[in-house]
């Protein structure tokens, strides 16, 4: 079992952005676990031993300061030895002020620090070490505020994505657009820019994360989920789940394979 500790922000300003800082060292390690699709976007700070990235077409080798990004696909995640990485989870629509480009080209990637900002990859690794203290989140944070740079109407924007992944599934696309009064192809092309994908996949993503936290976390029977979540029945829930994840629900729950079933979080 793993331990990742999770800080909350302080900062009121990085609040609507960042989810939270996290921390995870271990000696001895042996990770080869599966990553599952997930609605925010990390960015790791890894002070150890390679991290490698396993999918169905390749093997990638991080960069030490890498982003991955939102993913609708699973993958497998590998490091050994002592092992020390600092995150920062942004949600889905948080990391773009902070490097002001479009992230339609990070869905399923893995991506340098360095080619979305170097700004923030230098000033970053200057103020993390092996050993996390009160200190190392406040220059984080810090660090964060100095790079955030909101322009034009973003933060309506921002909101307009964020309502749209709290709403209902049964609020369709169109009825959300009319109601704010924006058009379809302006709001597809805003999630693309800030989240890197449609809304209706990340709508998807983000129901995926659900029904898998309820599975793992709190051993809910799978027709109260398919119904908790709008499924039409408990097939659509199985098909929808092995699409995500690579195992119908049960098998995944035997599998026990995923970094979410084999880490124990602290909140601090």
């Amino acid at each position: 079992m793993f331990s990742i500790k999770r800080y909350s922000v302080k900062n009121e300003g990085l609040i609507p952005w960042i989810k939270y800082i996290w921390y995870f060292k271990q000696e001895n390690a042996n990770i080869c676990h599966k990553l599952l699709p997930t609605d925010c976007i990390d960015l790791l700070l890894n002070l150890s031993n390679n991290i490698i990235y396993e999918t169905e077409q390749n093997k990638i080798i991080a960069p030490q300061m890498h982003i991955n990004g939102l993913r609708d696909k699973y993958s497998y995640i590998q490091q050994t030895g002592n092992i020390c990485i600092f995150g920062i989870s942004f949600y889905s629509f948080g990391l773009y002020p902070f490097v002001n480009k479009s992230l339609e080209s990070i869905q399923n990637k893995i991506i340098d620090v360095n080619t979305l900002s170097i700004s923030l990859a230098q000033k970053l690794e200057k103020v993390v070490s092996n050993d996390i203290t009160e200190d190392t989140i406040i220059s984080i944070e810090k660090v964060l505020c100095s790079e955030l740079e909101i322009k034009n109407n973003y933060i309506y924007q921002a909101k307009i994505i964020r309502d749209f992944i709290e709403s209902k599934d049964e609020i369709t696309i169109k009825s959300f657009c009319n109601e704010y009064g924006i058009n379809i192809k302006t709001f597809e092309r805003m999630f693309l820019r800030y989240t890197g994908y449609t809304p209706k996949k990340l709508r998807r993503i983000k129901r995926f994360q659900t029904i898998s936290n309820q599975l793992v976390h709190q051993n809910h029977h799978l027709l109260d989920i398919a119904y908790d979540n709008n499924y039409t029945d408990q097939p659509h829930l199985i098909k929808d789940f092995n699409n995500f994840s690579g195992k119908a629900p049960l098998s995944f729950l035997k599998e026990k394979a995923s970094i979410k079933e084999n880490s124990k979080y602290s909140y601090i």
